[in-house]
């Protein structure tokens, strides 16, 4: 099982990829393979220059014999190499996939940027890792032997061999530069496109409804056109160089042996090297064109490298943190501001307030106040860009981000639930979760007698986010999984948006009894039911506290320009008489 590691021992990503060691037997077994291939240009040697000229039938057959048995060992050793490869690949995505997810969930600039999935990059390289791209790039540096060994038979064969390298080195050069400059236009074509086929996935029935199917279709089909041509171009391309590559191998091969040929009729050479220098050529340059047609393959490969490195970089960078004691619930915050990088205005400007423990705060203020901020902010989603916020006086970035979310339960406006069945919504990862806390937390969210008129009760299939449910109910599952546990700092973000009266008044009892429990709860509310039960309300207009304090003290300030709005039936008539706030500010 995974388990983080401290950054004082993640010094590297490469020291975390387990059996590195086991390279040392693939360059081990990659040597004896080019070693052993050596044996055909000498066994063509053998035969044509002492065997023809002896006549020797046993020396043929003793030649013979050792060249089989060279092969042989060469293919085991193939074979173990390409084995290693394929464990050393799976070991590396074992080993780097949940760093990877891990950073993903902490760092929110990866998520949603639209960019392949780092976790796809990871398949990507283990792909790459296991393929014979690899191999080939380990037998590259044997390609100084076997011109060493050409020049060793002959001057000219040496040349014609650099001659060759040379050639296939200047295409391999302008493959690589075809296949980067083609798939950088495709990747970004091909994010629009994912983008675009994501959402009408997802808004499938609007799409529908509204009769743009094939509308639809038809924006997929154009996007994905334009995605698909610069991929066409540069398979194109670069197949074209390849073809030209092995042509130009070929054209050596044949000069090779047209050189050997006047060679020997010069005297020069013994015929044994006409088939030798031509099989050593062939193996020389063999590598060099299989790399021409693998640069598209090396270049992705390359690119993935470089965004997973950045993936993990702050999960490896991040200094462990002292664990602290379990948290009592009190909350303060001061001169707090958060800003963003394309929005001139700040999001949030200089909020100050303190929440006691078990104390009941909720949040109101007009649409794009900055109250889903505040709340992302106490859950530790977003960091504030000046000013501190404190859990049990420890600022939250001194907490421990595991330790934290054992802690605090949030439920998010859009409320999110993870697939599978109604127990392991609410209970999400927790290996140690039971039955009966999850039966009581159902309970305590007033869910309980919903769940059981499920048709499988605890274990009917939500589906993907809770798609087979109405939005009534995954808003009682959410707030069942947001009491789930010791929570000592309970986070609510609209939780009765999709709730009708009896829900609400269900609603107002579970966050009583959580108080009770010795749970401080923050709830951002646009309607009034909540405001009743209320220890303190927290007023936010355009990022701005306009006001903190009991209800009896906040409600009556009203938002200039708003029209007054009439006191619901249900709250109690000592809070009719008041003047409660503005259809804005309660928005």
């Amino acid at each position: 099982m995974y388990s983080s590691i401290p950054a004082s021992s993640k010094r590297s990503l490469l020291g975390l990829i387990p059996g590195r060691f086991a390279f040392v037997w693939i360059v081990t077994f990659s040597v004896s393979i080019n070693l052993l291939l050596l044996v055909i240009p000498f066994y063509s040697i053998e035969v044509f220059d002492r065997v023809i000229g002896s006549g020797s039938i046993e020396t043929l057959v003793g030649l013979t014999v050792i060249a089989v048995c060279a092969l042989v060992f060469s293919a085991m050793f193939d074979t173990l190499r390409g084995r290693l490869l394929s464990r050393f690949a799976v070991g590396f995505e074992r080993s780097i996939a949940p760093i990877v997810l891990e950073s993903t969930i902490v760092d929110p600039a990866r998520r949603g940027d639209g960019r392949t999935h780092d976790l796809v990059r990871v398949r990507e390289l283990r792909t790459f890792l296991s393929s014979g791209t690899v191999a080939t790039l380990i037998d590259a540096p044997f390609l100084p032997l076997f011109i060493l060994i050409l020049f060793f038979l002959h001057l000219w064969y040496g040349v014609i061999a650099l001659i060759g390298t040379g050639i296939l080195l200047v295409m391999g050069i302008v493959g690589r530069w075809v296949a980067r400059t083609e798939l950088a236009q495709a990747s970004q074509s091909a994010l629009r496109t994912q983008a675009v086929l994501d959402g009408i996935v997802r808004h499938a029935s609007l799409v529908r409804a509204m009769g743009w199917t094939r509308g639809a279709v038809r924006e997929f089909m154009r996007l994905n056109d334009e995605a698909l041509s610069p991929v066409v171009r540069a398979s194109e391309r670069v197949a074209a160089i390849a073809s030209a590559a092995r042509m130009i191998r070929t054209i050596l091969q044949i000069g090779a042996i047209g050189v050997g040929a006047w060679l020997v009729l010069q005297n020069e050479v013994l015929a044994g090297s006409l088939i030798a220098s031509s099989i050593l050529i062939a193996r020389t340059l063999q590598p060099m064109e299989s790399l021409i047609s693998a640069w598209r393959a090396l270049t992705s490969a390359h690119e993935a490298w470089a965004q997973v490195r950045a993936t993990v970089a702050p999960v490896l960078e991040r200094k462990r943190r002292t664990l602290l004691p379990r948290p009592s619930g009190e909350i303060d915050i001061h001169q707090v501001t958060y800003r963003v990088p394309t929005v001139k205005r700040p999001i949030l400007a200089g909020i100050t307030f303190r929440c006691r423990r078990s104390e009941i705060v909720v949040v109101i203020g007009p649409t794009g106040a900055g109250k889903s901020t505040l709340l992302r902010m106490l859950a530790a989603l977003e960091s504030p860009s000046s000013g501190t916020i404190r859990l049990d006086r420890s600022t939250l970035d001194n907490w421990d981000p595991d330790q934290l979310g054992q802690f605090v339960g949030y439920l998010p406006q859009d409320v999110q639930l993870l697939g599978g069945t109604v127990a392991e919504a609410i209970a999400g990862f927790d290996d140690a979760a039971r039955d009966e806390d999850i039966i009581a937390a159902a309970t305590l969210a007033q869910a309980h007698d919903m769940i059981l008129s499920l048709p499988h009760g605890y274990q009917t299939e939500i589906g993907r986010d809770g798609n087979k449910l109405s939005g009534g109910q995954r808003q009682r599952i959410g707030l069942a999984r947001a009491f789930f546990g010791d929570r000592r700092l309970i986070l609510l973000d609209e939780p009765n948006a999709n709730l009708d009266p009896d829900g609400e008044e269900a609603l107002c009892y579970a966050v009583q009894q959580a108080k009770a429990r010795g749970a401080t709860l923050v709830i951002v509310t646009h309607r009034p039911r909540l405001l009743t039960i209320a220890d303190a309300v927290l007023l936010l207009r355009d990022g701005i506290q306009l006001a903190f304090g009991p209800p009896s003290g906040v409600l009556p300030i009203s938002v200039p320009g708003s029209t007054p709005m009439q006191p619901p039936r249900t709250l109690p008539r000592e809070m009719e008489l008041q003047k409660l706030p503005t259809r804005e500010a309660i928005r």
